[in-house]
């Protein structure tokens, strides 16, 4: 039972503190990774070089492309170009770029907060108060929402794309607000429509139209059949379109005024057509991919979702009530965008994380003692496992100890000589310390013994602590198996050497096979102008030509350009990453005989 004397609210250092160390590490000192990574840097880093006029479309390099969205390329082009303005080196403009999901994470978890806060607060979500002694609704308000965050950081498919330039995140932002504004409207049902418009308009900008059709239609449902929610609905929704339908329109008219504007929004909307994949019957939801979506959901949304089954189980005789009626509206939502979309895509799982860590939260208060020691234990023995396999695995990688373990490792970045580092060796151990530190105060007697959110202290302290593990003894070899820059730089030397003795004051290289996210970094760690060659016959702005291939195709485009090209086109280099030694570059020049005339003066 929930009293006043039992309740308490998480201190905001500590909860500040977890969140901190949940979202920074990772996010600097190292490169862009592929592929979602890259792919999210490209869009960013190729803004960056254009002016701000151009910025109504995304290009990766020279090459269109029209998936996902604006928003996240935006936000993450301006933080580059600040870094650049105050003079921040070149290998540090990635760094400053993905601190932009630092503002998306914010976002999400404060509306996340709120929403779970004035769902708390209502009078058939209040624990049951036989004696008098309960809590009052303030006070168990911010208890609850406090786990809401817990349960939103502990979610283990968040951990690894929250520190990706992916733009998931910002349209996890734009979802958290929409279900914020549409749980406002139970007190300003006016008002709440501003919000409601901010909250389609970045979900929109975010990753377009796919997913937020399944949640402003189910969360419009949802609203329009209870008296509570529908009262000022037409206003509600007439302020949130003037908001959302002025920035959409503004941002149409600029990109259709732009050289090329027309085939990217076609092509956008094409990927946004294409992604219900439901109306593919050989690609719609099967049993087989029913199954694989039940394993991942299993998994992905650890421990979020068997806590959300929880609430929704213990208040099934509340679903017509708005602080159930709403979050399950939009888990609803989140499932059916699983189903009408790809389900092995970890991006469609994302939109289920607010609605299901609101619903979490509400179902810890009446969580039994057993299940809440459950969670606990499991919660202690996983992650103190974890962290001893991080430990281990890392003493294997830097001193070979132990020898099986060492060789696993080589064998997955072959060439890495490992480097000691006494700060991240330093904030490892700290943080080691710090998990005991939290393991003793858990297990202890404290007077925060039945707070709400104590159960979910260890498990979002656990995968806060091995993450930080990962990104300070970890990082630098998954940095070297997961990066192109050596590769990079290995291109750029080459070409500059042959350019310097062909007296070719500007080299540039054809980009032929290269998949989007190679292309993204390889033009940044090499700084070598890349264009774009989808018909080498026909390629003639550049001497030099870059082809990608791998063997887990057979080589067939390498193959087929040699047979083809072998008269234009000579080899001089070949090379790849050591971690991936099926997949290929090879570095073209063109023949003597064929080189491009230079333009008269």
């Amino acid at each position: 039972m929930i009293t006043a004397a039992t309740n308490s609210r998480l201190s905001r250092r500590v909860l500040w503190g977890i969140i901190l160390l949940y979202i920074l590490p990772g996010l600097f000192a190292r490169a862009p990774w592929t592929p979602d990574d890259a792919v999210g840097f490209g869009q960013a880093y190729t803004l960056m070089n254009k002016p701000f006029s151009e910025w109504a479309m995304t290009f990766i390099g020279d090459r269109m492309y029209a998936e996902d969205g604006l928003l996240a390329a935006w936000l993450s082009a301006l933080l580059g170009l600040l870094a650049q303005t105050l003079g921040a080196p070149l290998n540090w403009i990635d760094d400053a770029m993905r601190l932009g999901n630092v503002l998306w994470l914010i976002v999400a978890g404060w509306a996340i907060w709120n929403t779970t806060y004035r769902l708390a607060r209502r009078a058939e979500l209040q624990p049951e108060d036989p004696f008098g002694n309960a809590p009052t609704r303030v006070d168990y308000a911010r208890a609850v929402a406090d786990a809401s965050v817990l349960c939103f950081i502990s979610t283990l498919g968040l951990l690894v794309r929250s520190h990706f330039q992916v733009p998931e995140i910002a349209e996890l932002a734009g979802i958290s607000l929409l279900l914020l504004a549409s749980v406002r409207s139970l007190d300003r049902p006016i008002g709440a429509g501003w919000m409601l418009g901010w909250g389609i308009a970045i979900a929109f900008f975010a990753r377009g139209w796919s997913h937020l059709i399944p949640f402003l239609g189910m969360l419009l449902v949802s609203s329009s059949t209870h008296p509570s929610l529908r009262f000022g609905l037409l206003r509600r929704l007439g302020r949130a379109g003037l908001v959302s339908g002025s920035l959409i329109l503004l941002w149409f008219i600029w990109l259709i005024s732009q050289a090329k504007g027309n085939v990217w929004w076609d092509s956008w909307n094409h990927w946004n057509y294409t992604r219900f994949l439901i109306l593919d019957p050989e690609e719609s939801m099967t049993l087989d991919k029913l199954k694989i979506t039940l394993k991942n959901l299993a998994w992905f949304l650890w421990p979020t979702l068997p806590l959300a089954a929880w609430g929704i189980w213990r208040y099934a005789k509340a679903f017509s009530e708005p602080a159930i009626r709403l979050p399950l509206a939009g888990a609803a939502a989140g499932i059916l965008v699983l189903i009408i979309t790809n389900p092995a895509d970890e991006a469609n799982y994302l939109p289920l994380i607010a609605p299901l860590s609101v619903l979490a939260a509400i179902g810890l208060s009446t969580l039994r003692k057993g299940l809440t020691s459950l969670i606990d234990w499991f919660a202690l023995l996983w992650f103190t496992f974890a962290a001893a396999l991080v430990w281990l695995g890392w003493s294997a990688a830097t001193f070979g100890l132990p020898e099986k373990m060492a060789r696993n490792f080589e064998k997955l970045s072959p060439g890495y000589i490992p480097s000691l580092s006494i700060i991240e060796i330093s904030v490892a151990l700290l943080a080691t310390a710090a998990w005991i530190r939290l393991v003793i105060w858990r297990t202890g007697k404290s007077s925060s013994a039945g707070a709400l959110w104590r159960p979910l202290v260890l498990s979002s302290g656990g995968i806060t602590l091995i993450w930080l593990l990962l990104m300070t003894l970890w990082i630098p070899r998954i940095d070297y198996a997961k990066s192109y820059a050596p590769v990079a730089l290995h291109i750029k030397a080459k070409v500059e050497q042959m350019a310097a003795a062909d007296s070719t004051n500007e080299a540039c290289v054809g980009d032929f096979n290269l998949s989007f996210p190679q292309r993204a970094v390889l033009e940044y760690h090499s700084q070598v102008k890349f264009v774009h060659s989808p018909a080498p016959e026909k390629f003639k702005q550049c001497d030099y030509l870059l082809m990608g291939d791998s063997s887990r195709t057979g080589m067939k485009a390498r193959m087929r350009f040699e047979a083809d090209h072998s008269q234009t086109w000579k080899e001089v280099w070949q090379g790849g990453r050591n971690s991936d030694r099926k997949e290929k570059l090879f570095l073209f020049k063109r023949e003597v005989g064929q080189k491009i005339a230079p333009a008269a003066n």
